[in-house]
């Protein structure tokens, strides 16, 4: 008779013989209690039933079972002959062979023991879960920490910016001391007089009372889909407001009288954008803006930056000479136009002159004079009058002082760049970290970039759109910062825009997260209107904006496709 008894990770057979099974079943048992699979948590039950069957009693070794598994865990069969009790002393593999059993079937015992087979797949299982615990913890803990960061960035620039404007009143306090303490109560008054006079010009209460109330807030026009199915990308008012330019993702400027939109119809608007002027500019227009020589006069020529780092010159005269194609070529025919070698970031006119500026992602900027215009030849006559360049893309610039100052920002400085256009355009710089210029570098961090810079209507202050949802008003020509406007978002992902009202009491500006225009009273720093979708606005988000020098004339282009004019209400 044979006899085979299976050793299982569960031991619930026993083996036979009441020599043999003993000694066998504790060295399993010890060798399998000594095995590495069984030092995980998986283990920990098998490992309490294995102890159970040792009790107190020190485990038998063999050699042969330890052995055996402790190299593997696959089933081992010892074999004895019929009859004996145990195996051989000193715990061999081989057992002694008896010749009467030679020619006979060698009865054996099998002894299988699997004890670990299942046990290695379920501990890779239970581990990369506890794996994958552990490291969801971990990044539920990161996230917190990094809403923590966040926190402390916020209350950080919040301190930096009361420090600012601590120093800042500090050096007012200083000013205004010396210049009371020349004159004293009976003292020289004219010491006296120029202080008092340098703090009114310093300009620290030109916004102590709030606007009045008047600025475009009525959506009065809206064009759709202005340029089909593309997003429109810019748009500009000509000098009597009368002609919208946009330009946009389709490489096509369109000129539109959008007063006629205002004609009675329910058709009126897709009219007027049917009868606009469509002008192929080769590349998506990025920016544009009219021509202005002297005021309340305009050049009929609107700029337009693309792409391809080109400036188109489009003719917009609605005259009947006018020409087919209304892209102004070089009168030299040498095929020499304004061309950057990126992109074209910004582009301005100066209002006194023919030059225009053009900025682009290259790090350059060129002055143009445009003069000879030929509108039936399409022609017009270039002259570089300088070209500028940097070591950062050009984001924004404006002109001032009626055109002798050419104020410009380069990406990756703190502070502004005043360029005189009659001084060999010598370069000035102010810091846009307030209180900076003159302490040996109070704040040379940049902190942001200053993507839109415009001028207010009396050329006193700057507007600038940053991309750390801030928009800052300046003085012009200083490093005072007169007020932080905050309550929108825009980050370096954004187009930030801004526009000033005619009156200079509002700025309004867009944002990233909102289909709307916000409008800020300067004076309180605060938002007194959105003008969004509830208000007959965009429902897309606004891409650029542009307010008008002389009228309540407000004109917007957003992804909703549509431009749209905004007048005061009636």
């Amino acid at each position: 008779m044979h006899d085979s008894v299976a050793m299982h990770p569960r031991l619930a057979s026993s083996c036979a013989g009441p020599a043999l099974a003993p000694p066998l079943r504790r060295a399993a048992l010890s060798s399998a209690l000594r095995h590495p699979h069984l030092a995980s948590a998986s283990a920990s039950r098998l490992r309490l039933r294995l102890r159970s069957e040792l009790g107190s009693k020190p485990p038998l070794a063999f050699a042969s079972a330890s052995a055996v598994l402790a190299r593997s865990a696959v089933p081992v069969v010892w074999c004895r002959p019929e009859g004996a009790t145990s195996l051989p002393k000193g715990g061999g593999d081989r057992l002694p062979r008896s010749r009467p059993l030679r020619h006979q079937q060698r009865p054996t015992i099998n002894i299988t023991m699997d004890l670990l087979g299942d046990i290695g797949h379920t501990d890779q299982l239970t581990s990369a879960r506890e794996e994958n615990r552990v490291l969801q913890a971990k990044v539920k803990e990161l996230a917190v920490r990094v809403h923590e960061l966040k926190a402390e960035n916020e209350a950080l620039k919040a301190e930096v910016e009361m420090y600012r404007e601590d120093f800042a009143a500090g050096r007012l306090t200083s000013r205004a001391g010396d210049g009371g303490g020349g004159g004293g109560e009976g003292g020289d008054d004219g010491d006296g007089g120029e202080s008092k006079e340098a703090l009114v010009d310093d300009g620290a209460d030109a916004f102590v009372t709030s606007g009045d109330g008047v600025y475009p807030s009525d959506p009065a026009v809206t064009l759709p889909a202005i340029h089909a199915t593309a997003n429109p990308l810019c748009c500009a008012l000509n000098a009597d407001d009368s002609l919208l330019a946009t330009g946009g993702a389709d490489a096509i400027v369109k000129l539109a009288r959008w007063g006629s939109a205002l004609a009675p119809g329910e058709d009126s608007s897709v009219k007027a954008v049917e009868d606009a002027v469509a002008v192929s500019c080769g590349a998506p227009v990025i920016c544009c803006a009219f021509a202005q020589v002297e005021k309340g006069r305009g050049l009929p020529v609107v700029a337009a930056g693309c792409m391809d780092g080109s400036v188109k010159l489009v003719y917009c005269g609605f005259n009947e000479d006018a020409p087919k194609d209304r892209v102004l070529k070089s009168q030299l025919d040498d095929g020499h136009g304004i061309k950057h070698t990126k992109y074209v970031k910004n582009v301005c006119w100066s209002p006194t002159a023919p030059l225009v500026a053009s900025a682009s992602a290259d790090g350059t900027v060129q002055l143009t004079r445009v003069e000879n215009l030929d509108s039936e030849a399409a022609t017009v006559s270039f002259e570089v009058v300088k070209s500028m360049h940097f070591d950062g893309a050009v984001e924004s610039m404006c002109f001032l002082d009626d055109g002798d100052t050419l104020c410009c920002y380069v990406r990756g400085t703190a502070y502004l760049s005043y360029f005189d256009l009659k001084d060999e355009c010598k370069q000035s710089k102010m810091s846009l970290n307030e209180g900076s210029t003159g302490t040996g570098g109070f704040d040379d961090h940049v902190s942001f970039a200053v993507l839109s810079l415009l001028p207010s209507p009396d050329g006193k202050y700057l507007a600038a759109a940053t991309d750390t949802s801030r928009n800052i008003i300046m003085e012009a020509g200083t490093d005072r910062i007169v007020r932080n406007l905050y309550g929108h978002k825009n980050d370096g992902f954004s187009n930030p825009k801004i526009a000033w009202s005619s009156n200079g009491q509002y700025l309004f500006g867009n944002s990233q997260d909102e289909s709307c225009v916000c409008v800020w009273d300067i004076a309180s720093a605060s938002i007194v209107k959105r003008l969004g979708e509830d208000s007959g606005g965009h429902d897309g988000l606004v891409r650029d904006i542009y307010s008008s020098k002389n009228t309540d004339t407000l004109a917007s282009v957003s992804f909703d496709r549509t431009a749209k004019i905004w007048l005061c209400e009636m």
